[in-house]
């Protein structure tokens, strides 16, 4: 059975060079995916969104990513096909299905989309980049899948939205998991190549060869897992992973700058209230900066969306300051209290407590503060449930299958921690409130935690 999109038959043909020192083996068919506008317009969609503000060398776009992902999708899949049961039940135009996937999973992405969706906390309708994969699949690309590939649109849509125990058949879970699971080909992509841009070594602190090669099923059969010999390497991923998020992605000068831009485009949202289908159009249409550009200049002079980007855009780094900091392990019990108050808030009860918060600086300062001079930022709570992998041993008596986090006290332990310890919540406030707060920290903060538990129920 021809299988011309995997590396072993096509080494050597037409590759793409990626960092580090990367080649992606390509066929006529996946070049003719990759040249399509809509996918060369990730070339203009940053990886990391407003991350190169605090690492200038994050400014790596969303279609190295995506090539890099598909290469890695190949690697996962050639390693899959050791297993009989696998190699058994899955013909090519399932592995076509997978590597399409693995191509196209982030067709849809548009600029700061994971800022951009963070936005129904605030009780504003956001666009989904899964969603607008599935409509972008429904157009020319996926033509192209059906005529040169002979794989169904519908199913590649599906294999990128619907967790892989959500999935019709047993091949499909097992496929999809390949692309989205604990670990998993998109991950083990962005972890090595996010840490290459920003210049730091946590994301590549694992061995991404020994765990591909570690690769199998789970006891169902319907899941990746890995094999004894892949319980360290598998380990050192998942601590990899909470390392770049600790101290990249959710690095307190990268919210800063994330929780302006949620703010200034809900109130772009707010004043302008776009017709949905315009507003997917634009932002598939404009880059990071020309998107931050247009909100600015549509806004009036005196908006919250003008004043938040104005330190953002045109060459000027202007970002909000740290002045309060929650987690759920903080020794003092009202800073815990605190936390779990604002964690639990709805879109509502958020701007309420901002309004108080900002009545209570407003005080200490002597100023009000504007719309948009105080920001309270809520990581996402999609991450509160971290996945596991299971770890299978062959050829001994009893139990042969455990769930890695049950088997290694360092990944429950980063689960736990990551939940705990790297979600924090902080509240951000304008360069000059935290000027004229300067020399009055303590009472801010006594006064930020004081206005936050007055909400309390």
């Amino acid at each position: 059975m021809p299988r011309i999109e995997l590396p072993e038959l096509s080494r050597f043909g037409p590759s793409v060079r990626i960092p580090e020192l990367r080649d992606v083996h390509l066929t006529t068919r996946v070049r003719s995916v990759i040249d399509h506008p809509h996918f060369q317009r990730l070339r203009r969609v940053r990886q990391l969104g407003p991350t190169h503000l605090v690492y200038p060398g994050a400014t790596h776009s969303r279609f190295e990513h995506v090539i890099g992902a598909y290469g890695y999708t190949q690697r996962f899949l050639v390693s899959l096909l050791r297993h009989p049961t696998f190699a058994a039940g899955v013909g090519e135009t399932d592995l076509l299905a997978a590597l399409a996937g693995g191509l196209c999973h982030d067709i849809g992405h548009y600029p700061f989309a994971h800022n951009l969706e963070a936005l129904h906390r605030r009780g504003r309708d956001t666009v989904r980049h899964e969603d607008i994969a599935a409509r972008v699949l429904g157009g020319p690309i996926g033509d192209l899948l059906e005529a040169e590939w002979g794989v169904e649109r519908v199913r590649v849509a599906r294999l990128i939205r619907v967790k892989h125990s959500d999935q019709p058949t047993q091949a499909d879970r097992i496929l999809a998991s390949v692309l989205s699971s604990a670990i998993d080909a998109d991950k083990m992509d962005y972890l090595q190549r996010d840490s290459a841009h920003l210049g730091v070594p946590y994301g590549r602190s694992f061995d991404a060869g020994r765990l591909i090669g570690a690769l199998t099923l789970n006891e169902a059969e319907d899941a990746i897992a890995i094999r004894a010999k892949g319980k360290i390497p598998a380990e050192m991923f998942v601590f990899s992973r909470y390392m770049m998020f600790s101290e990249a992605y959710w690095h307190h000068t990268v919210r800063a700058a994330s929780a302006m831009i949620e703010a200034a485009f809900a109130d772009h949202v707010a004043r302008q209230q776009p017709d949905p289908a315009e507003l997917e159009a634009t932002l598939l249409a404009l880059s990071d900066d020309a998107l931050l550009t247009r909100i600015r200049d549509e806004a009036p002079a005196d908006s919250e969306a003008r004043r938040l980007l104005s330190g953002i855009t045109s060459d000027r780094r202007s970002l909000h300051k740290r002045i309060a900091t929650y987690s759920r392990v903080y020794a003092e019990p009202e800073k815990r209290r605190a936390y779990e108050t604002l964690y639990a808030l709805d879109a509502a009860g958020l701007e309420a407590t901002t309004r108080r918060i900002s009545a209570a600086l407003g005080r200490l300062t002597g100023q009000a503060p504007q719309p948009g001079d105080v920001l309270v930022d809520t990581p996402p709570r999609d991450k509160d449930h971290p996945e596991t992998v299971d770890v299978r041993y062959d050829g001994v008596r009893g139990c042969t299958t455990y769930p890695l986090h049950e088997l290694s006290r360092v990944v429950s332990g980063v689960h736990n921690d990551f939940v705990q310890v790297v979600k924090k919540i902080r509240v951000f406030v304008s360069p000059a409130i935290a000027q004229a707060l300067r020399e009055r920290q303590f009472e801010a903060e006594e006064a930020v935690v004081e206005a936050i538990l007055e909400g309390e129920t």
